[in-house]
C-alpha cells in the first residue's frame, strides 16, 4: 500500500543517528527493491598504515553516524553540463535560505521541529508548501525553492541554517538532481513517541525498534517514509568531496556542543526531545 506522508506526520521522520539493516526494507511509496544498506560516506575512523598495522584515531563519533537505507554513496566526477546544472539548482537554495537564516525566523515563519538536534545533521524544521513534496522526483527552480525541511546548527533561536532535506513522494527512486551523486534515502519504523513534557520526540528509526517497544514509550511505529536527500548547499556548512560532498550522508561541520558527534542511548532520547548529544546528558 502507498504511505503518502501529509501535515499529520507530526514531521518526526527524521532520526538522531539513525541507520540499520536495510537489504529487505521497501519504502512504502515505492514499488522497487531496496537499496542496498550503505558504507558511511566519511572516514573509517582508522589510519592505515604502510606495513598493513592499523593505529586507531579517535574521530570523535563521526564514523559511526549514519542516516537511513541508500545506495552506497561513491561521489564521482560530473561533466561540465551536469556540474553547470546542478550549480543553478544550488543557487536556487541558498537564495530561498535568505528567507530563514536563523531558527528564530524559520519559528516566525511557522516552520515546525521534526527530532531532536543530532550531530552530523543539524536539527530539522519542517515548512510545507504545494510544492514541497515533489511527486515527479525531478528537482527544478520550483522545488529547490519550497524544501520540505530546513537544517539548522542548533536549537536554540539563533542557531544558523546549515542546508536543507528535500523529499519526494515518487513511486521510484527519484531522478532527483542532475548527475549520479544525490543519494537518496527513506527511513523504516520510525517509533514516534510525545516526551514528559508534551513535545514530540522521534527515539529510533530503521528496524532498531519494534511496534511493541515503542508502545512502552508511549508512541507508535510509522513503517516507512517516503525519499529524502540532503543538500549542504549554505557557505560556511560545504562537505569535502571525500565526506560525500554536497549530498552527503552527514555534515562533520554539525557537532555537539563539545565537538564530538556522540548521541545518548535510546532510552534517554524520549527526555531530551530537542537534543540527543550525549554531552546534554552531564547538564
Amino acid at each position: 500500500m502507498r504511505r503518502i506522508l501529509t501535515v499529520g506526520f507530526a514531521s518526526m521522520f527524521i532520526v538522531a543517528g539513525c541507520g540499520g539493516d536495510s537489504e529487505n526494507a521497501e519504502p512504502a511509496a515505492t514499488s522497487t527493491a531496496a537499496p542496498e544498506a550503505a558504507e558511511p560516506a566519511h572516514d573509517d575512523g582508522h589510519d592505515h598504515a604502510a606495513d598493513g598495522e592499523t593505529v586507531v584515531v579517535d574521530d570523535k563519533g563521526l564514523s559511526m553516524l549514519k542516516n537511513g537505507h541508500h545506495e552506497t554513496m561513491v561521489y564521482q566526477e560530473l561533466s561540465a553540463a551536469d556540474q553547470a546544472a546542478l550549480d543553478e539548482l544550488l543557487e536556487f537554495s541558498r537564495e530561498t535560505a535568505e528567507q530563514w537564516p536563523t531558527l528564530a525566523d524559520m519559528k516566525a515563519a511557522g516552520g515546525t521541529r521534526a527530532g531532536p538536534f543530532s550531530p552530523g545533521l543539524g536539527i530539522h524544521y519542517t515548512l510545507i508548501t504545494g510544492d514541497s513534496f515533489n511527486p515527479d522526483g525531478v528537482m527544478d527552480e520550483s522545488d529547490m525553492r519550497n524544501p520540505l525541511t530546513v537544517i539548522y546548527d542548533g536549537h536554540e533561536d539563533d542557531a544558523k541554517i546549515a542546508g536543507f532535506m528535500y523529499y519526494s513522494t515518487s513511486k521510484e527512486k527519484p531522478e532527483g538532481f542532475p548527475g549520479p551523486n544525490d543519494f537518496w534515502h527513506y527511513h523504516t519504523d520510525v517509533c514516534n513517541a510525545t516526551s514528559p513534557s508534551g513535545e514530540p520526540a522521534a527515539i529510533a528509526a530503521d528496524g532498531s525498534m519494534t511496534e511493541a517497544e515503542c508502545k512502552k514509550f508511549g508512541g507508535s511505529v510509522m513503517k516507512s517514509t517516503q525519499w529524502m536527500v540532503h543538500v549542504w548547499s549554505i557557505p560556511g556548512y560545504e562537505v569535502s568531496e571525500e565526506d560525500g560532498g554536497v549530498f552527503a550522508e552527514v555534515n562533520p561541520a554539525l557537532t555537539c556542543p563539545d565537538g564530538t558527534y556522540h548521541i545518548m542511548p535510546r532510552d534517554e532520547l524520549i527526555n531530551h526531545p530537542q537534543n540527543a548529544c550525549l554531552s546534554e546528558l552531564s547538564k
